[in-house]
C-alpha cells in the first residue's frame, strides 16, 4: 500500500515546488511524539546522539503546559502557551491562531518570500490548522516513517525550501498501543526506527547542492513522554523530555534543566501561572522556545529579536547567541575558521588574552572524536591538519581555558 502512496506524494512535491527567493539562513524542525528523556538515553540512537555530541543542549528540557500532542505541538510553533493559542486537546477546537499565528505567518511578515513545508503524519496536526503559511503541506502515513523521511529528503533537496517541519508519530503509536517506558522493547525499538529516518533526513540536508554556503538551524524535540499506555498529567514520566538544537549561532551554554513546573492545573485547560517559576523557565528549554529560536534565526541579517515585538507577544527565548538575558561565550570567544570547507589542514582563529590551555577538537556526525590538538599558549591561532580525514561534515570543538564554542566545518 505505501509503495503506491510514495510516488503520489513525490507528484505532488513536484507540483508543490516552485523557485521562490531563497535566503542563507534556514531551519529545519525535526518532531518526534511521545518520546521520553530517560528512554531516549538508553536506545540505540546514534543519529541523535550524534548531535547531542556536536552540540546538543539539554537532556532535561520540560513540558511546561499540558501533556497533550494538540496543545505542545501548538505551542512549539506558535511560541505562546495555550492561553493565547487556546488549543487545549487534540480536536483543534477554539483556536486562536488569528491572533497567534505558526511562526511561519509572522516570519513572512517581514520576508514575504521565505518558502516553508511540511511533511506531517498525524492528521490533526496538518489537516486542522489554519494561518501556518505553509507553502507545501504533505501528509504521510501516521507512523511509516520510512516513507516520511523519503518525502521529506525529496523536499530538501529543493534549494528553495527556507523552513522545513517534518513530523514523525511512531513513538507514541508505539508508547499507546504497549506503554510508554525504556522497559517496553516495542517503545525502545520505535525510537531507533526513527532515530534511523532522523539520519535519513540529515543525509538529505547535508547533500543540498549549496549546503556549505548554507547557515542551517536544526532543532529536535519532543511534545511530552508518558506513562503507562498514555499522557496527560504532570508526572515527571510526562513532563521530562529534551531539546536538540544544533547551529552556528546558538548559545554554547548548559541550560540548568530545573523544572520550571507547568502552567496546566490538575484539571486539564485551565492556565495556572503562579505554578510556574520563572526564574528557571529561562534558564530550561521549554516548547515555546522552539518558535521564538527558529523565527530569530530565520530573520537575524534584518534586525528582528521576536521576543522584543510587543504586536507578536510571544512567551518563548530564542537560544540564539545574542539572545538578550543568556549569558554566552561566542563573542567572547570569536570562533572563526579557514577555509570552511577545507582538506588538508584548517586554521583555528579565537580569542585568547592570556596564557591558558587551548584544546581543538573534532568529531564527526556520529559524535566520534576523529582529530585533537591540546596546547597552552598565547596566540590566538592554532591549525589542525585534516589529512586522512574523509570528506564529510564534522564538528570543530575549541577549549579556551573553561568556555567551550563549537562551529561546523566541511571536509572535501
Amino acid at each position: 500500500m505505501y509503495k503506491r502512496i510514495l510516488p503520489v506524494l513525490v507528484a505532488a512535491i513536484l507540483i508543490g515546488l516552485t523557485a521562490n527567493a531563497s535566503q542563507t539562513r534556514k531551519v529545519l524542525f525535526i518532531g518526534i511524539d511521545g518520546t521520553r528523556s530517560d528512554a531516549l538515553q538508553q536506545a540505540n540512537t546514534p543519529n541523535l546522539d550524534a548531535m547531542f555530541a556536536a552540540q546538543g543542549l539539554s537532556y532535561d528540557a520540560w513540558c511546561a503546559g499540558i501533556t497533550i500532542s494538540g496543545p505542545t505541538w501548538s505551542s512549539m510553533l506558535t511560541g505562546v502557551w495555550f492561553d493565547k493559542h487556546g488549543i487545549t486537546n487534540n480536536s483543534y477546537g477554539g483556536s486562536n491562531f488569528n491572533q497567534y499565528p505558526y511562526f511561519t505567518t509572522l516570519a513572512k511578515q517581514v520576508k514575504p518570500d521565505l518558502y516553508c513545508a511540511e511533511v506531517c503524519e498525524w492528521p490533526p496536526l496538518i489537516d486542522d490548522v489554519y494561518n501556518d503559511n505553509f507553502n507545501l503541506r504533505l501528509h504521510t502515513p501516521d507512523g511509516q516513517g520510512a516513507t516520511t523521511c523519503s518525502v521529506a529528503s525529496t523536499v530538501l533537496a529543493n534549494d528553495s525550501i527556507d523552513f522545513m517541519f517534518v513530523y514523525f508519530d511512531q513513538v507514541d503509536l508505539a508508547g499507546h498501543s504497549s506503554g510508554f517506558s525504556p522497559t517496553n522493547p516495542a517503545y525502545m525499538t520505535a525510537i531507533e526506527n526513527v532515530d534511523s529516518s532522523v539520519g535519513v533526513v540529515m543525509n538529505a540536508l547535508h547533500n543540498r547542492t549549496n549546503y556549505a554556503n548554507e547557515d542551517w538551524l536544526v532543532i529536535v524535540m519532543t511534545d511530552h513522554g508518558g506513562t503507562g499506555n498514555g499522557h496527560g498529567g504532570n508526572s515527571d514520566a510526562e513532563r521530562h523530555i529534551w531539546w536538540i538544537a544544533n547551529g552556528n549561532d546558538l548559545q554554547h551554554v548548559t541550560p540548568s534543566g530545573a523544572d520550571p513546573g507547568s502552567y496546566n492545573s490538575l484539571i486539564v485547560g485551565i492556565f495556572t501561572p503562579a505554578s510556574v517559576d520563572t526564574v528557571k523557565l529561562r534558564q530550561t528549554p521549554v516548547h515555546t522556545d522552539v518558535a521564538v529560536t527558529a523565527l530569530h534565526h530565520l530573520l537575524f541579517d534584518t534586525g528582528n529579536n521576536p521576543t522584543d515585538n510587543p504586536l507578536w507577544s510571544l512567551d518563548g527565548k530564542s537560544w540564539l547567541a545574542t539572545a538578550a538575558g543568556i549569558q554566552s561565550v561566542e563573542d567572547k570567544i570569536q570562533l572563526k575558521v579557514f577555509p570552511n570547507p577545507a582538506s588538508d589542514y584548517v586554521a583555528i582563529y579565537f580569542t585568547n588574552n592570556e596564557k591558558q590551555n587551548v584544546t581543538a577538537t573534532l568529531f564527526d556526525m556520529q559524535g566520534r572524536q576523529v582529530q585533537s590538538s591540546n596546547q597552552i599558549i598565547t596566540t590566538s591561532k592554532m591549525n589542525m591538519s585534516l589529512k586522512g580525514l574523509p570528506a564529510g561534515q564534522y564538528q570543530l570543538s575549541l577549549k579556551v581555558g573553561s568556555d567551550v564554542v563549537s562551529k561546523s566545518l566541511i571536509i572535501q
